[in-house]
């Protein structure tokens, strides 16, 4: 999904820009989605505000409507124009960009060229473990955006699937934070259980289920209104980690001192069964096609491999020493292992169900990994050097450090999003 950005436009100075003129063309054989974004920035070159959005789709060169023109778009202050596009024909696009005076002479245009092209516009959000925060990160650029005051000792973070809501657990002080994050605030504040580690989203968003580690249970959401529906849920002992079934119906969540899985039925809310697994397991991630289950055990140095039709495991692998976050690229090729004890990852073929011969090595005790929705970057958290260490997923290599100076332990990233 390319990206192109003006940057913020200086509007400072005489003669001022008051009105752009914005074109995008289709040069290329494949039909694209082009999406084009006006902001303005308010107080120094920091705040951007979106003010205008036009989601078009732009057919090949061949045939009509293969462009687009915003005409006369009203600006006064410091401002900037972004360009993405997605589809088949996402390199195919011309960008054009003409600033006017008030009396409509041309001040300067610009053309794609002379623009920041980023590869993806998406955002890391990270929780900072000691800094009772979450930083904000925009990963196209590897910059951070903000740092977002949340409760004590945040753990997880999870965002909903239109990236609009992230919604993070705080260990210390035993609540869930809403974050809005168009702009990156924290609207409410949920009690639930004691000590919550892990939270998961459903399918459709209506609800989260958050594991207590203190007392032993999980708290559903409304995210709706966000009030607690009913009672939590009793599962076992210390439960850590939780994610949702592809297709809603079940949420899976480790028992550290229990060396098991709990099964949990959405539709009605209740505690169905457990799954013998290995020793001390903290998470668990889930195959698209809902069949498999990984789960990290960092007492034994394995990830139990389930299957969730007979509720089995079929598998415990051998992997780094201490594992604990995990993830499936998107794509579901591979499975990323946080080993916090020898500070690496550990890749699995999906398909094979082997582990690659070498360890990636990152920072000092990794904790958390999450894939990006495109599958190309696996970012995981280095608790005890305050980084998250960016992997390449297709040379399986480290690209690029984020410093978050506290502590981090959860992250993930926002889904890829024209608007």
């Amino acid at each position: 999904m390319p990206v192109f950005d003006t940057g913020v436009i200086d509007n400072r100075a005489n003669p001022k820009t008051r009105k752009i003129t914005i074109s995008v063309s289709n040069t290329g054989r494949s039909s694209a989605l082009v999406s084009i974004q006006v902001y303005r920035v308010t107080t120094g070159f920091s705040s951007r505000q979106l003010y205008r959005l036009n989601l078009v789709s732009l057919n090949p060169q061949s045939l009509p409507n293969n462009t687009f023109q915003l005409e006369n778009v009203p600006v006064e202050t410091n401002f900037g124009v972004r360009v993405l596009t997605s589809g088949i024909g996402e390199n195919d696009i011309t960008v054009s960009i003409v600033q006017k005076a008030s009396n409509n002479g041309t001040i300067a245009s610009r053309t794609e060229g002379d623009m920041l092209e980023i590869n993806e516009l998406l955002y890391a959000y990270v929780a900072n473990l000691t800094g009772n925060t979450v930083s904000v990160f925009e990963t196209g650029t590897n910059t951070q955006v903000t740092t977002i005051p949340v409760g004590t000792t945040p753990a997880i973070i999870a965002i909903r699937p239109d990236g609009t809501k992230a919604y993070v657990t705080n260990n210390g002080s035993s609540s869930v934070s809403v974050i809005d994050t168009t702009t990156n605030t924290v609207t409410d504040t949920i009690p639930v259980g004691t000590n919550p580690v892990g939270i998961a989203l459903t399918p459709d968003a209506q609800r989260a289920y958050v594991a207590n580690q203190s007392s032993n249970d999980v708290t559903v959401i409304n995210t709706v209104n966000n009030s607690v529906i009913g009672n939590a849920i009793p599962v076992g002992k210390s439960p850590v980690g939780v994610t949702i079934s592809p297709d809603g119906s079940k949420a899976y969540v480790p028992l550290q001192e229990d060396d098991a899985v709990a099964i949990i039925n959405t539709q009605t809310n209740t505690f169905e069964s457990t799954i013998p697994v290995g020793t001390g397991p903290n998470f668990i991630a889930i195959t698209q096609q809902g069949d498999r289950a990984f789960v990290t055990n960092q007492v034994d140095n394995t990830v139990s491999i389930i299957d969730l039709e007979t509720k089995e495991v079929t598998e415990n692998m051998p992997v780094g020493l201490g594992p604990v976050g995990i993830c499936i690229t998107p794509d579901g090729s591979k499975v990323y292992i946080a080993n916090e004890n020898s500070n690496d990852v550990s890749v699995i073929n999906v398909k094979t169900n082997t582990v690659l011969t070498s360890s990636i090595p990152i920072g000092q005790a990794p904790v958390i990994a999450t894939a990006s929705p495109n599958s190309k970057r696996v970012y995981v958290t280095n608790n005890e050097d305050s980084t998250v260490s960016i992997i390449d997923t297709s040379s399986d290599t480290v690209i690029g450090t984020l410093p978050t100076n506290f502590g981090p332990g959860g992250v993930t990233i926002t889904p890829i999003l024209l608007f």
